[in-house]
Parts: C-alpha cells; sequence; structure tokens
C-alpha cells in the first residue's frame, strides 16, 4: 500500500526519487468501513488522508440536515478539511467514505516535521494543490454557465467510472439538484 503513495510521489516529483523513500514512514495505513464519517462538522481535525482505495466526499449539512457534497477524493487522491487541518477552525465540513476505503494518513505534527525534514514535499503538495485549485475554478465558472441537465450529462461523459461508483444522492447534491431530477435527467441521458 505505502508502494503507491511512493510511485504517486515520483510520478508528481520525479527528480527527487532519491529521497521520497524516506517519507513513507511518515505516514500509517487505515482502513474505514463504507459510509463511515471520517470527520464531522465541528471536529477538531489532526489528519490528512491520502487514498489508496475506495472514495471519499467531502460535504457540508444545509439547514434541513440534508448532505451537500462539494469534492470527492479516490485513489491517488489527498483529502481533509483544511481549515481544521492548520488548526484555524473546527471542521466546518464533513468527510464520508463511499466504499470500503483504504487511506495513508499522517498526523498534522507528522505533516509539519516531514515538511521541515524534506522539503521538496513542499513543492509536491503545491503541485497538487495547485491542480486542486483549478479543478475547483473550471467548476466555479462551469456551473453558473452550465444548465444543471447539462452539467449532469457533462459529469457523466466526462466521468463515467466515477458514475458508477457514487451514490445517486451524492452525485445529486454534487450537481446541485434533487435525487428526483437527478433519476429524470439519468434517463434522459441514457436514452
Amino acid at each position: 500500500m505505502k508502494n503507491q503513495l511512493y510511485h504517486h510521489l515520483v510520478k508528481i516529483i520525479p527528480s527527487f526519487e532519491e529521497e521520497i523513500h524516506k517519507v513513507i514512514p511518515y505516514f500509517k495505513q487505515i482502513h474505514f468501513p463504507k459510509d463511515h464519517i471520517v470527520v464531522d462538522e465541528g471536529d477538531s481535525v489532526e489528519q490528512f488522508y491520502f487514498v489508496i482505495r475506495g472514495s471519499l466526499h467531502l460535504y457540508f449539512k444545509d439547514r434541513q440536515g440534508s448532505k451537500n457534497t462539494i469534492h470527492f477524493a479516490i485513489e491517488d487522491w489527498w483529502v481533509t478539511e483544511y481549515n481544521a487541518f492548520l488548526g484555524t477552525d473546527p471542521a466546518g465540513f464533513g468527510i464520508e467514505t463511499m466504499e470500503e476505503t483504504e487511506v495513508l494518513m499522517i498526523t498534522r505534527e507528522n505533516f509539519d516535521q516531514l515538511l521541515v525534514d524534506y522539503p521538496f514535499m513542499g513543492i509536491y503538495f503545491n503541485k497538487i494543490h495547485m491542480r486542486a485549485y483549478a479543478a475547483s475554478l473550471q467548476k466555479q465558472k462551469t456551473f453558473p454557465m452550465t444548465s444543471k441537465k447539462d452539467f449532469h450529462a457533462y459529469f457523466f461523459t466526462t466521468y463515467p467510472d466515477l458514475v458508477i461508483r457514487f451514490p445517486n444522492e451524492v452525485l445529486a447534491s454534487y450537481i446541485g439538484i434533487s435525487l428526483d431530477e437527478f433519476k429524470v435527467y439519468s434517463e434522459d441521458f441514457r436514452s
């Protein structure tokens, strides 16, 4: 399992391949069952997760208590509640598994030490967070310019493997539509 992180790091920052194996001991492997709440709103957060197998979603609850998904994490992606992990606030978002999930976890203390001991990891995290931010900006641009039905079709076309894996209610909340609308759009899309 830790080999997966090693190969992922080498892919992103290949010029540091000789040193990358030294960062692996900072991580601990953890297994979560399906539908496990990893972080609940209001929690303090001391962990950052690299997904080895499975999937998670980051969400907030609206006034009615419904979960609204804003981010997914699948294999080779990172997830945490960033503001809480930085120690500035309690978690404003929750994180839950959607499948049986294996992660490599690093504590905030180990993360801080990792960056001191191996500054090249700052380059790595900068690159992955820039990619994530670019994707977030693209969604922000696409969302108001596209109908919910068209965004649904875009998501089905662009990420068919995720559509199969994720629960309909999670996908519906990510798109910003009701489960009933999601089902109707899905039928229209499949026909």
